[in-house]
């Protein structure tokens, strides 16, 4: 959603959220007529809940480890940051685009090709249905629980640009359904809002290989069907990068949720531009967000790098100057996180940590930031405190 741009975010937001909300509706009314319909195989049950109160212990998911992930320690220089580490992520330990998406070791057979037009929609309606070593044309619509898909390529298309594109995802989880994404591909074809939009009860997504949407994963508060939706989720040793800017509002995001808890954002590396919004951004509009640890992540880009803002019912610009009050942003935890200047000296075209310019609200979460062993890779510096600062920059 909005970056550090100014006063004017809250008529936008506002704006925006009525288009997504009257789109999700839609999409979720109008889907493709006579739509291909996956059943359940004969895999036993995979669960994706995340424990409301533990969601670093969230269940493991089955992922076996790709030939590509380096076996000793990664090269001393790797701590350094700069080109050199973005161009060899994986000799680094970090996901990339050779340890993530489909381990093709556990697909002798290579991938069963689902050939279809991109914009078709793929139903999945019976409980516990596995998709596997499947090359996929089209999006995925989860309406059902237990879903997973693993060691696949997904390439979808909504068929919208811009606004219209709104609440599309190549993997959409619906309400009530949840969801296991493990080493999967997903090319959103610069069509979809999302490479994984999820409004179920949990989603897992596992060293997946996200780009071409306007956002890497959405959790979505559908207030409409329950407060619940969009939380339970896990996201980890995944490589979200080269978003677009067609769908949606263009400010793209490599996370986002605009209220959900019990979350854990772990070991990613979320590679933006300075023209990007964030490769996090944790939002309280529709309802609260609570309970969420963003740990060990390498991170780079957007206007600040990191939003967990409160902004209900205002975001203490006139005439929103009541900025608590509404919802919350609250336990919001960012523990060892490695930010590289890749995108910026300042991280972020303005800085890693999102703050406003007016007191007595400075931005940030409810309860303030909870924050702890987070550095600038090329600096060293740590930022637990606030923003970079040295020679030259002018961050926050």
């Amino acid at each position: 959603m909005a970056s550090g741009r100014g006063a004017a975010r809250p008529a936008a937001v506002a704006a925006r959220l009525a288009v997504i909300v009257g789109a999700a509706a839609l999409l979720a009314a109008c889907s493709s007529p006579a739509p291909p319909v996956k059943s359940a195989g004969s895999h036993p049950p995979v669960t994706a809940s995340a424990s409301p109160s533990t969601p670093a212990s969230a269940p493991a998911t089955p992922s076996a480890v790709p030939s590509e992930t380096p076996t000793g320690p990664p090269p001393g220089w790797c701590q350094q940051g700069g080109a050199r580490l973005w161009a060899n992520l994986t000799s680094c330990g970090w996901p990339g685009p050779g340890n993530t998406g489909p381990d093709m070791s556990q697909c002798p057979h290579g991938l069963t090709p689902d050939n279809g037009p991109l914009t078709r929609t793929i139903r999945i309606t019976a409980p516990n249905t596995v998709i596997s070593c499947e090359h996929v044309e089209g999006i995925i619509d989860v309406e059902a629980p237990n879903f997973t898909i693993r060691n696949s390529i997904v390439i979808a298309n909504s068929g919208k640009t811009g606004l219209a594109a709104n609440g599309s995802g190549a993997i959409k989880i619906e309400d009530g359904a949840s969801a296991i994404v493990d080493h999967v591909k997903i090319n959103g074809d610069k069509g979809v809002m999302a490479c994984v939009w999820d409004q179920g009860t949990s989603e897992v997504v596992e060293a997946v290989n996200c780009f071409g949407s306007d956002d890497g994963i959405w959790s979505w508060a559908d207030m409409g069907y329950s407060h619940t939706t969009g939380d339970h989720f896990v996201i980890r040793d995944s490589y979200i990068h080269n978003l677009t800017t067609r769908t949606s509002n263009g400010h793209e995001d490599g996370f986002q949720t605009e209220g959900a808890s019990y979350g854990l954002i772990q070991h990613n590396t979320i590679k933006m531009t300075t023209i990007a919004d964030s490769a996090i951004a944790i939002w309280d509009s529709l309802k609260s967000s609570h309970d969420i640890l963003v740990k060990d992540n390498l991170l780079t880009g957007g206007g600040f790098a990191i939003y967990a803002e409160d902004y209900n019912p205002g975001d203490g610009s006139s005439p929103n100057f009541q900025a608590t009050g509404g919802f919350s942003v609250t336990d919001i935890r960012y523990v060892d996180n490695s930010f590289s200047t890749l995108a910026s000296g300042c991280v972020g075209a303005f800085g890693i940590w999102f703050e406003r310019p007016w007191p007595p609200y400075d931005g940030g979460p409810t309860d303030g930031w909870h924050r702890s062993g987070n550095r600038v890779l090329e600096t060293g510096q740590n930022v637990d405190s606030g923003n970079p600062t040295g020679p030259g920059l002018n961050c926050g």
